[in-house]
């Protein structure tokens, strides 16, 4: 039966390849290489230079306009004063390994080398992280330069470059490159592997990046022309005016008779005369003088700030609330108190922060690039990471009393029966409850549990961070492998109890147990019969095919990754020029193999135990549905102990055949010598005689009678007794006979 369900699953398999292998080559048959659609730059004609031109809001001019605007205007000067206060307040600066571990060598080099670079600017990544932060604020872009010395083995210095100085072309075989005109008006073109060109926001087809503040402009240019029309406006306004009227008709009325008698000229010149000399009397007025006039002349005042002008400040409003959207600022910044409230005031600020990450994660992304070219040139895998120090964007009392109510609401839902601790723990403080909740004992049966359902009740523990177990294993990999197996704990404890809360729903809705199987027995008959086994089999284990998919599943995302940590390991300890391949047919078999055996040999298991569990119950007299659900609970089969050593012999074996066929993608590695754990009562009789034993690379191990191409190995038939919790290892043996250090 084993061989034909072998074949059945190999068949199927085979079959989905086969499916996915017809896909690819159909779509392969509707597809084309390479683009169809030109960008919008793209021209037809050969007199075309290649160049990717500038939006026109865009071109240098524009961008030295906007600097110039920066510094002369008050508003854009204090908004830019705001975002590098607020945008650099300090990061943190780390190596890391390829295999996830941190790299204190390659920290060391690149704490000194933060500390030297950016000598334009006094020194330090502190001030070139704000030129360059200045540069995307302003300009929508970043670029970065990195200088090395002759030798090519070392970094001189990290410079920020003018965005605006450089262009993007393509080129004769369409490959975009990056340019900068030279003096003599043609292009040279720059080494990208060390010359860094980041854009904020960039448009379609559009590589130069857009400007955060450019409608600045506009808003500024305005505003000038306002103040300007408003200075003309008060000079000629501000001021109360006299409006002096002459009666021309009293004028008319007491002309002297002479003037009439020589015509209408005389009159004329008369009247003329007359109003010339009133306005040249008011002219010539001293202001302490006192008016004396004929009763022909009315002096009244017009215009000051009693006469009707336009509203100044509705002018002036919109103008700031203009400067303010353009600037990208908050009004409170800027010294305008506009009246919001809370929540809309909390939004805006979260909005403002979420403006500035984006600048900082294009300061980190260049940075980071320089910091890895250094890493390499030194050569170093390891990739440097930089993480800015956050901007608070709650309120760390509304934060306070929020998590009081969370924790009110979930100490509720479990009182009520709805979660169980660890579901509110893991959602509160992120790991399971260090202690169940304070309950009256439940009572129990004296002498109602047999002693092997005793023995299996196991406390719950606090999880920690990296499994000890695998942690003491002395390999180059342990580490990462302890902190991937405290993850598989909790991810297959959380699949044990799936399955004990699936049984326990079947056990309810099942028809009661037949009264047969009730019956007194006599002591001596403790295993379950047949009838029994039939009937757990039919209502509660009835899907045992559909659970070991599961477990596969399961079993294969961790030791998959797994595996693939450790080959990475062993390549880096062995110092070879060359990449783990996590895709190795050999590799990707043999764990594909283990997953399915084990998650087969877990579910017999758990099918075999259940049986038992509820066995003991019916033998134990007086069986109930309760009492059947709290050994299925308590029972060792869904344990967090159970998981455990689950997870441990799986990632442990997972872990041997990635260093195992990393040893053989190497070409160094030709021989192995076992090494046993030399565990007090803990390491098999059997391991500590397999202690020395020398084999080649490919030639397995013969340990208690069963052959394992390494500690851990089941491709070649070794049962439980050799592989669970087993942390023995190999010593490698070079070529030349030289014993490896690894084991």
């Amino acid at each position: 039966m084993w061989i034909i369900e072998k074949w059945k699953l190999w068949r199927v398999r085979r079959q989905v390849r086969k499916y996915f292998a017809d896909l690819r080559q159909s779509l392969t048959k509707r597809l084309e290489g390479g683009r169809q659609i030109g960008d919008r730059w793209e021209k037809q004609f050969g007199w075309y230079d290649g160049l990717i031109k500038r939006d026109e809001l865009r071109q240098k001019n524009i961008i030295e306009t906007l600097r110039l605007i920066r510094d002369i205007n008050p508003d854009a000067s204090m908004a830019i004063w705001n975002f590098l206060r607020l945008s650099n307040q300090g990061h943190t600066l780390e190596c890391v390994k390829p295999t996830g571990s941190p790299d204190k060598t390659g920290l060391a080099y690149l704490n000194d080398l933060s500390r030297r670079i950016g000598k334009l600017y006094a020194g330090g990544t502190d001030q070139l992280v704000n030129v360059l932060n200045l540069s995307g604020f302003t300009q929508g872009a970043l670029a970065l330069e990195i200088e090395l010395n002759e030798k090519l083995d070392d970094v001189v210095d990290f410079h920020a470059i003018d965005p605006s100085s450089l262009d993007f072309r393509r080129n004769e075989v369409g490959e975009v490159e990056l340019v900068q005109r030279q003096s003599d008006g043609t292009y040279k073109v720059l080494n990208q592997e060390q010359i860094f060109y980041y854009p904020i926001d960039p448009d379609i087809g559009d590589p130069y990046g857009r400007s955060p503040i450019l409608p600045i402009l506009q808003i500024v240019f305005f505003q000038v022309e306002v103040l300007r029309d408003l200075k003309a406006v008060a000079h000629h306004q501000g001021h109360a005016r006299f409006d002096i009227s002459i009666a021309e008709k009293a004028i008319m009325e007491n002309l002297p008779p002479s003037i009439i008698a020589q015509g209408p000229d005389a009159v004329r010149a008369f009247v003329m005369n007359y109003i010339y000399e009133i306005e040249q009397g008011f002219k010539d007025l001293q202001p302490d003088d006192n008016f004396f006039h004929p009763d022909s002349v009315t002096v009244s005042m017009v215009g000051g700030t009693n006469g009707q002008s336009i509203d100044v400040t509705q002018i002036i409003d919109v103008i700031n609330q203009q400067v303010v959207t353009a600037l990208k600022q908050l009004p409170i910044l800027l010294g305008r108190n506009e009246g919001t409230t809370e929540t809309h005031g909390s939004i805006q600020w979260q909005i403002y922060v979420a403006g500035i990450e984006s600048i900082r994660r294009g300061v980190k992304r260049i940075l980071e690039q320089g910091y890895n070219l250094a890493l390499q040139i030194q050569g170093r895998q390891s990739k440097a990471k930089i993480t800015f120090n956050p901007l608070r964007t709650t309120d760390r009392l509304a934060e306070a009393q929020a998590e009081q109510i969370e924790t009110q609401t979930k100490i509720a839902q479990i009182q009520q029966g709805w979660i169980t601790s660890d579901e509110a723990a893991m959602e509160m403080v992120g790991h399971e409850a260090v202690n169940e909740p304070q309950m009256s004992p439940s009572s129990t049966v004296v002498g109602g549990r047999s002693r092997r359902m005793q023995i299996k009740r196991v406390p719950k523990t606090r999880k920690e961070e990296d499994d000890e177990f695998v942690n003491e294993i002395q390999t180059p990999w342990a580490s990462d492998v302890a902190r991937l197996t405290s993850k598989a704990i909790k991810a297959i404890e959380a699949q044990l109890q799936s399955q004990v809360k699936t049984y326990v729903q079947r056990l309810r809705e099942a028809e009661p147990i037949p009264t047969r199987f009730l019956l007194p027995r006599r002591e001596d008959d403790a295993d379950p019969s047949s009838e029994f086994e039939k009937w757990v089999l039919s209502i509660i284990l009835h899907d045992a095919d559909v659970q070991i998919d599961d477990w596969e599943a399961l079993l294969m995302e961790w030791i998959q990754q797994t595996a693939e940590e450790a080959g990475i390991a062993t390549l880096l300890e062995l110092e070879v020029e060359m990449d783990f391949d996590a895709r190795d047919e050999q590799l990707l078999r043999w764990l594909s193999n283990r997953a399915y055996e084990s998650a087969n040999l877990l579910q017999q298991t758990t099918d075999h135990e259940v049986i038992m569990d509820l066995w003991d119950v019916v033998n134990e007299g007086e069986y109930s549905i309760d009492k059947a659900e709290e050994a299925l609970r308590n029972s060792f089969t869904f344990s967090k102990e159970r998981a455990k050593t689950i997870a441990r012999t799986e990632m442990i074996s997972a872990a041997r055949a990635g260093q195992f066929y990393a040893d053989k993608q190497s070409g160094i590695v030709v021989g192995k010598e076992w090494f046993a754990a030399h565990q007090p009562e803990r390491t098999r009789p059997w391991h500590l005689e397999a202690d020395g034993q020398i084999k080649q690379l490919d030639e397995p191990f013969v340990v208690n009678g069963e052959k394992l191409m390494f500690p851990g190995d089941t491709s070649l038939g070794a049962t439980a007794d050799n592989i669970v919790n087993c942390r023995c290892g190999y010593f490698r043996i070079l070529e030349g006979g030289e014993k490896g250090v690894n084991k």
